[in-house]
C-alpha cells in the first residue's frame, strides 16, 4: 500500500496510534511534542513548498473567483426574477446546499474508495455542463426562478461530492508539520476570492449581465481542472472494509466519536453555520430595507471576505494551536458582531460589522477544520471530512430556509438578531465548558489516559 504523507511524517499508521492512550494525536489533544510534529511552530506559507500543493492552491484560487463571481450573480438574478423575495432566495440557498447535507456522507465514503483527484475532475465537468446552461438559458431569456432552482440544485450536487475529495486531496499535498498552513491557506485562498468575486461581479449583476457571470464560472472551472490534472500525488489505496455503504459510513462516525474532540467541533460548525451562517441569504433584503439600495449586497459580501481572509490566515500563523476554547471566544465574537450588524442602517458601520462578522467566522471554520484534519485517520478522512461538510454547508439550506420564511413577519434585521443571540450564548458556552482547556488540554481527557 503506498503510505499517505501523514502517514509517512507520523511514523506509523495514524490507526496503530489511536490504541495507544498516552498519544496525543489519537487523544485529540496536541501536546508539546504533537507542535513540534504539526510544525505549528512554522509559518502559515509553509504548504507552498510542496508542488501539488501549489497547483492545487492556483486551481482553488481560479475555480473558487469563478465561484463567488456566478454565486452572487445567481442571487442577483433570484432578485431579479423574483422582485426581490426572502423566500425564494432562501430556496435556493436551500435547493444548492441541500444535496451536501443529504450526499455527503456517501460522497466521503466515495473519497475514502475511489481515486480522489478523479473524483475532483468529474465533478468540474459538472460544473462546466451547468454553467453553460445557465449562461445560455440567461442570454435567451428563459430562465424563471423554478429553472434557477432546478440548476443549482445539479450545482450543489456537484459540490457535495466534490468537498471530501477536495479537502482530502490538500491533506495528501503535504506534510503533516505543514497540514495547518495547507488548511489555513485554502481558507485564506476562499475569501480571497470572497473578495475579488464579488467586486468583479458588482458591475454585471447592476448591469443584468448574468450570462457572464456564468461563463466566467465555466472558463474557471475548465482552468482548475486542467491544474488539477497534471498534480502529481501518491494515490490514496483503500483499505479492505467489510460491509456495505452504511457499515462505512457507520465506521466514519464512529471514528469522530473516537478521535475527541472532532464531535464537539463539528456540532460547534454545525451550530454556527445553521444561526450564523445563514443570514446571508438575507443580505440582500438588508440592504434594500435596511440601508436603502439592493445594490450593497455585493460590497457587503467582499466585506465579509476581506475579514474572512484575515481570519484564516490568522489561524494557521506562528503558534496558532487549534483548541476548542478558542473556537468558543471566536464564535461569541462572530455573535457579537453580527448583533451589532442587525442594528444599525449605516453603509460603513455594516461594511466594518461584516468584515469582523467574516473574520471571526473563518477563525473559527479554519482552527476547527484543522483540528479534525489532525486528529483523524488516513483511511476514514474523507468520511470525516464529509460529517464536516454536513455541519458547514449541509445545515445551511435549512438555516437559510428558516432564515427566508422568518423574515417575512419579523423582518431582516430581527431574523439575524435571533442567529447572532444564539451565536453569542452557544459560543461562551463551549468557551466556559473548555476552559481549563485553554493550553490546549481538554477537560475529562486526562482522567481517560
Amino acid at each position: 500500500m503506498v503510505k499517505s504523507h501523514v502517514e509517512e511524517s507520523l511514523g506509523a499508521n495514524p490507526g496503530d496510534a489511536a490504541l495507544n492512550p498516552a498519544d496525543s494525536v489519537a487523544m485529540g489533544v496536541p501536546s508539546s511534542r504533537t507542535r513540534e510534529r504539526l510544525g505549528l511552530g512554522a509559518g502559515a506559507f509553509r504548504a507552498l513548498s510542496h508542488r501539488p500543493f501549489r497547483l492545487l492552491f492556483a486551481s482553488f484560487l481560479i475555480n473558487q473567483t469563478g465561484f463567488w463571481i456566478s454565486h452572487i450573480s445567481l442571487q442577483g438574478l433570484m432578485v431579479e426574477l423574483s422582485n426581490n423575495d426572502t423566500r425564494q432566495n432562501g430556496l435556493l440557498f436551500f435547493v444548492l446546499f441541500l444535496p451536501a447535507f443529504l450526499l455527503a456522507p456517501v460522497a466521503g465514503v466515495a473519497a475514502d474508495h475511489f481515486d480522489r483527484k478523479k473524483i475532483v475532475l468529474c465533478c468540474y465537468s459538472a460544473v462546466m455542463v451547468c454553467c453553460a446552461v445557465l449562461a445560455t438559458a440567461t442570454a435567451t431569456d428563459w430562465m424563471t426562478p423554478n429553472r434557477l432552482l432546478g440548476i443549482a440544485f445539479a450545482l450543489g450536487l456537484s459540490f457535495a461530492f466534490s468537498g471530501p475529495a477536495s479537502h482530502a486531496i490538500a491533506a495528501n499535498a503535504v506534510s503533516i508539520r505543514d497540514l495547518p498552513s495547507a488548511v489555513s491557506l485554502q481558507s485564506a485562498a476562499n475569501n480571497l476570492t470572497r473578495v475579488m468575486g464579488p467586486l468583479l461581479a458588482a458591475p454585471l449583476v447592476a448591469s443584468s449581465r448574468f450570462e457572464w457571470s456564468f461563463g466566467i464560472y465555466l472558463v474557471a472551472a475548465a482552468t482548475a481542472a486542467m491544474l488539477t490534472a497534471i498534480m502529481r500525488i501518491n494515490r490514496f489505496e483503500a483499505e479492505e472494509e467489510e460491509g456495505g455503504i452504511f457499515a462505512r459510513m457507520s465506521s466514519g462516525f464512529a471514528h469522530a466519536r473516537d478521535r475527541r474532540p472532532a464531535l464537539p467541533a463539528l456540532f460547534t460548525v454545525a451550530t454556527l453555520s445553521f444561526f450564523g451562517v445563514s443570514h446571508t441569504v438575507l443580505i440582500p433584503a438588508f440592504a434594500a430595507d435596511v440601508l436603502g439600495s439592493a445594490d450593497y449586497f455585493a460590497w457587503l459580501a467582499a466585506a465579509t471576505g476581506v475579514g474572512a481572509m484575515a481570519g484564516a490566515l490568522r489561524a494557521g500563523r506562528v503558534g496558532r494551536e487549534p483548541s476548542m476554547w478558542r473556537a468558543g471566544r471566536g464564535m461569541c465574537a462572530y455573535g457579537l458582531a453580527l448583533l451589532a450588524f442587525s442594528l444599525n442602517s449605516n453603509v460603513v458601520f455594516a461594511l466594518i460589522a461584516q468584515m469582523v462578522v467574516g473574520y471571526f467566522y473563518f477563525s473559527v471554520m479554519t482552527s476547527l477544520q484543522t483540528l479534525i484534519q489532525t486528529i483523524v485517520d488516513e483511511s476514514k478522512r474523507g468520511r470525516v471530512m464529509s460529517l464536516f461538510q454536513v455541519a458547514w454547508a449541509g445545515l445551511v439550506p435549512f438555516g437559510s430556509l428558516a432564515m427566508g420564511f422568518l423574515a417575512e413577519p419579523l423582518g431582516p434585521p430581527n431574523t439575524i438578531l435571533i442567529g447572532a443571540a444564539v451565536c453569542v450564548v452557544f459560543g461562551f458556552a463551549v468557551a466556559l465548558f473548555y476552559w481549563r482547556g485553554r493550553d490546549g488540554e481538554e477537560p475529562g481527557l486526562a482522567a481517560g489516559r
